[in-house]
């Protein structure tokens, strides 16, 4: 029996032992050991999910201290570097790239839903015949053709704006903003709207839902048998969690319906008014020489789809509007400035429309201002390094590595954007030779192959909305006690602001001339 009393001591040595073994294998003799980083950093996946996880969505303002201390390449993982290095970024990142998306992230994705979405696929070759099914639905032509239905909906936030906002009682501008968007993108893209603006708040569940589920993919990246026991969990139980959630599993439904009749009605040969996206992934039309049809895909995967537009495309764009009424509001001489700029453009309102709104000088800085503070995907974009290996930030990395970079981070870069934090529209008007080189870095919506597929519409929606409101409105201040700190970034892959910041409303001092 005495033999068996160094039994633990043994196990608690020999664990001892392999993760010595382990930190030392991780830290020291990796391929990745030259790479600058804290120790904690290159020995466990740790400290990423602390601050991504724990925190909500914190770990880009730790990656900027980091890339302060360390330089333009870190290590932030044992297997992951991060970079802050434009030229890496147009590498990595450009038309024709070699980088294929990290399977770790976007293959959690894929777990999750059950199906490869265009956003999540890791195939370069696959994604390009998915996009090119859709490119046309997005493509700015398409816009234009659709601008009425943008202009209608700004017009009726503006109206709304109009009614809510005077006498002192303050306008839910957070939730509206967030509403308006949502509207737009579900009847631009299935000819069906959800009318979030005529609900009384706004439907204020479905920043709510969509937050609650990219939280998860954080904590499913790190936990994959997360993702076996989420499915388990019966919709009433999260309904009983997040009530938002009830809101958002009827509403999705609807997206599911209209696949299901797109389909019935395409194979009875029955025409619509107008294609919408389902139209295009179920029936795409004639692909360019020399391309291939994606095959055809399952109901569901067209939802998936659907769905991740839906709330890609209406968040993000709710966010940058949302970021610009703040900044111009909050600062008079800005105000004064965009305000000005609209009314002597646009003495008859009627005569506004996107080629035109694009034209002005004032407006175009604020909306660059407002996509560098909030880019749609702010987060880590993460690639992996072809085979044989790449030279990145003057450092070889062997192939297979996986190499990340994110939008917001190369926004805050101080040689490139002085004061990196605040507000200035007029870092846009100066010198051409500046101006090119500041929108080298200024990239919102990704760039390459598999930039934002929607971007056209977003800006349509932003040119329209800010357009619409500052040309109507000169009396906005904003509401209770509203600051920058409530306008933090947070990353959970869609841009937020912290889970109990203030909400941004507005109220108006009078009626505008």
């Amino acid at each position: 029996m005495q033999q068996w009393a160094y039994w633990p001591h043994l196990l608690a040595l020999s664990v001892f032992v392999l993760l010595v073994y382990t930190f030392v294998s991780r830290r020291y003799l990796h391929p990745l050991a030259k790479i600058p980083g804290p120790f904690l950093w290159s020995i466990s996946t740790l400290p990423m999910l602390y601050h991504q996880g724990v925190r909500e969505g914190k770990l880009l303002h730790e990656l900027i201290k980091l890339h302060e201390k360390y330089g333009p390449i870190i290590r932030i993982s044992p297997t992951q570097v991060h970079l802050n290095d434009l030229d890496s970024y147009e590498k990595i990142y450009s038309i024709g790239t070699k980088f294929s998306k990290d399977p770790l992230l976007y293959g959690t994705v894929e777990k999750t839903i059950k199906t490869p979405i265009i956003t999540s696929m890791l195939s370069n070759e696959e994604h390009k015949v998915r996009r090119t099914a859709i490119n046309p639905f997005f493509s700015r032509r398409s816009v234009l053709d659709l601008e009425g239905v943008v202009a209608s909906k700004a017009s009726k936030l503006c109206d709304m704006l109009e009614a809510c906002g005077t006498d002192g009682k303050p306008f839910d501008a957070h939730n509206a903003v967030r509403a308006f968007s949502a509207d737009v993108i579900t009847e631009y893209s299935y000819g069906h709207c959800w009318n979030m603006l005529d609900r009384k708040d706004f439907g204020v569940w479905y920043e709510e839902a969509i937050r609650a589920t990219q939280f998860l993919f954080i904590w499913f990246q790190t936990f994959p048998f997360l993702i076996a026991i989420f499915d388990l969990i019966p919709e009433w139980v999260n309904v009983a969690l997040n009530p938002g959630f009830k809101h958002w599993y009827a509403s999705i439904e609807t997206i599911r319906h209209a696949v299901e009749e797109t389909r019935s009605d395409i194979t009875q040969g029955i025409k619509p008014e107008r294609r919408t996206i389902f139209h295009e992934l179920i029936s795409p039309r004639n692909p360019e020489p020399g391309m291939k049809q994606h095959a055809p895909l399952s109901n569901h995967a067209i939802f998936a789809d659907a769905v991740n537009i839906t709330g890609g495309g209406g968040e993000t764009t709710g966010a940058i509007i949302i970021r610009a009424m703040f900044e111009v509001v909050n600062n008079q001489v800005i105000y004064k400035n965009l305000t000005t700029e609209l009314r002597e453009a646009f003495p008859d309102p009627e005569s506004m429309c996107l080629k035109s709104l694009e034209a002005l000088p004032y407006l175009n800085a604020v909306i660059k201002e407002a996509l560098r503070l909030n880019p749609g995907a702010p987060g880590r974009l993460p690639r992996v390094v072809p085979p044989g290996g790449t030279d990145l930030a003057g450092v070889n990395l062997p192939g297979g590595t996986t190499v990340s970079m994110s939008i917001w981070v190369m926004h805050q870069r101080t040689d490139y954007f002085p004061d990196p934090r605040k507000f200035i529209p007029d870092r846009w008007l100066g010198s051409i030779e500046e101006v090119r080189a500041r929108e080298r870095c200024l990239m919102p919506f990704s760039k390459g192959s598999r930039n934002c597929v929607g971007q056209n519409l977003a800006m349509c929606e932003v040119y329209c909305s800010l357009g619409a409101i500052f040309r109507r409105f000169d009396d906005m201040q904003v509401y209770g006690g509203f600051t920058h700190s409530d306008m933090e970034m947070v990353d959970l892959f869609i841009g937020y602001h912290p889970r109990k910041a203030k909400k941004l409303k507005i109220y108006r001092t009078g009626v505008a001339a």
